[in-house]
């Protein structure tokens, strides 16, 4: 049976320039190749274009209702700080979307897929049964935020704060929700565990890779160590900056003349600076095609300490036979084995002993990217992914 899926999201999933924006676009396309899909989302600029003719290629209805002004989002965050509706929630909260969304509900809709706990509000409000995708824990993240102990007192006090309010509202929105969707296991665990006695309606629907594309042969341009993603999202800020102070020095003495490319988007003038400060280091901001860089890499890094969800750059990284080197936090989520997939490393002196490791060790390096290229293959193609969650709506909201 054919749904109609109305589809909210913060942005028009193209391009595919951020790990959210990736599972956006995969699982929206595997919907409509089985369903009918409309996506209603805010205008965000020039990518609108291209954005909309992507989703007209795939079939799917799109349409922009305006985003907020500056002065209205200053306004949302100024809010935000006060409560109860924390931050990263209420700078997405638009009268006009909401309109919007209840004007096609009216038009005939049989759920609600919402992208991101903070498009959630908008599907509690539809009066139809809707969906609440989980990119990551929100709560979780702000929560290990609380606990880092490079930030100043009071930033860490604010992340508590935060973290308090958005576990009201992910502890409510995930109660109230037909489906709630979870990148691991892990993940379904602490929002479960966040609700006793509650029952939570839950699918886990992994993060997945486009293995053809990235394992096609190409072009490798010599990056040596590579970090990849979005540069405006504080886990990987944090992550970069605390990875060229702490363990690039090492690297650059076991490994002399290595170099470190950071690729991804909207990197701020004071983190190039930061970060190009250091000898060998590289910042590209965006790119049009990664994977040049995948090839040409030793190792791509993932020193990831705050976050929720699965890293897609793993996955990335897995299909293009690039050797990986993670923390566990970087590498949550994915079922790999380390040492068997990638190189598990916490401290600044294992990531320079594991670079070391596969400059000495071509074998090694090898049988690692081959392992984990199968295991991607078998495990976390966005095709496989996709048309189970388009069998799984199907089976709920049918009706049958």
């Amino acid at each position: 049976m054919r749904l109609r899926v109305l589809c909210v999201t913060p942005r028009v999933p193209w391009p595919l320039d951020t790990g959210g924006t990736i599972r956006t676009h995969y699982l929206i396309r595997a919907l409509s190749r089985a369903h009918d899909v409309k996506l209603v989302t805010f205008a965000s600029g020039a990518a609108d274009a291209a954005g909309l003719a992507e989703m007209g290629r795939l079939g799917i209805r799109c349409e922009l209702v305006p985003g907020a002004t500056r002065f209205d989002r200053a306004v949302q965050v100024a809010r935000g700080a006060v409560g109860p509706l924390p931050i990263n929630i209420r700078k997405y909260q638009s009268e006009a979307l909401q309109t919007r969304v209840r004007e096609l509900v009216r038009d005939g809709v049989d759920v609600v897929h919402c992208d991101h706990l903070h498009m959630s509000p908008y599907g509690l409000r539809s009066g139809v049964p809707f969906v609440m995708d989980e990119h990551n824990i929100e709560t979780l993240i702000f929560e290990r935020l609380a606990r880092d102990e490079s930030e100043p007192a009071w930033k860490r006090l604010v992340y508590l704060q935060q973290a308090f309010w958005l576990g009201r509202l992910e502890r409510r929105l995930g109660a109230s929700a037909s489906l709630v969707l979870f990148c691991s296991a892990i993940d379904q665990g602490v929002l479960t565990g966040m609700l006793p006695g509650a029952t939570l309606s839950a699918k886990v629907v992994p993060n997945g890779v486009d293995v053809e594309y990235f394992g096609e042969a190409g072009p490798a341009l010599p990056s040596g160590l590579v970090f990849t993603g979005a540069m405006d999202w504080t886990p990987n800020v944090k992550a970069a900056v605390s990875f060229v102070e702490e363990a690039w020095p090492l690297v650059r003495r076991q490994l002399p003349g290595t170099k470190l490319t950071v690729v991804g988007r909207n990197p701020s003038a004071s983190l190039r600076e930061t970060l190009c400060a250091a000898d060998g280091v590289e910042v590209t901001g965006t790119v049009d095609d990664v994977r040049p860089y995948l090839r040409g890499a030793l190792a791509m890094i993932v020193p990831i300490r705050v976050g929720s969800g699965t890293r897609l750059k793993i996955l990335t990284a897995f299909a293009a036979r690039t050797p990986v080197i993670s923390t566990a936090v970087g590498i949550e989520g994915i079922e790999a084995v380390p040492g068997t997939h990638y190189l598990h490393a916490e401290t600044a002196e294992e990531f320079a002993d594991c670079a070391l490791c596969l400059q000495r060790d071509p074998g090694l390096r090898e049988r690692m990217v081959e392992a984990a290229f199968n295991f991607t293959h078998e495990r976390y193609s966005w095709e496989t992914i996709g048309a189970d969650l388009a069998r799984d709506y199907a089976r709920r909201f049918g009706g049958g």
